[in-house]
């Protein structure tokens, strides 16, 4: 009887100093740090240019439209406006998509006397970064696509 008490007093000191223990090594794994084979993420050097991976665009730089505004490019931007765009701005400048009329205050038209005003990059930077509501089509839509968008919207009436 008392060999059985004594292990039980033994089992709960143990229980007790060994729960702390893999409660410390649970909280360790749960470090924001380096796992082992991940290299750390370093930010590129300022001017460099992307070969593969991630793409890279600031606010503030002024891009140009590498994609020449051919009917093939516009007729890619109309079909990448028909499944992105016009849900919330529409079709047409006068009337807002189904999700557009929702919102309020609904989002602009995109006519051309709108878009008329702004350079390729700022259209560019609004479709890469979204603006307001408008949400992010960095990682939706590719550079080339968002360029063809640009392009189309240069045409829409």
């Amino acid at each position: 009887m008392e060999a059985t008490l004594a292990m039980n007093h033994i089992a709960k000191l143990i229980i007790l100093f060994i729960v702390p223990l893999l409660m410390a090594a649970i909280w360790m794994d749960d470090q924001q740090s380096y796992k082992p084979y991940k290299a750390p993420v370093l930010s590129p050097p300022v001017g460099a240019v992307p070969v593969t991976g991630k793409e890279i665009v600031s606010q503030e730089s002024e891009l140009k439209n590498p994609a020449a505004p051919t009917e093939a490019s516009q007729s890619l931007g109309k079909a990448l406006f028909d499944i992105n765009c016009a849900m919330c701005h529409g079709q047409t400048s006068a009337e807002r998509g189904h999700v557009g009329k929702k919102l309020v205050p609904p989002p602009p038209g995109l006519d051309h006397d709108m878009v008329k005003g702004l350079n390729d990059s700022t259209i560019f930077k609004a479709i890469t970064f979204g603006f307001g509501r408008m949400p992010i089509f960095q990682d939706k839509l590719t550079p080339e696509e968002r360029w063809n968008l640009v392009n189309f919207l240069r045409t829409r009436k």
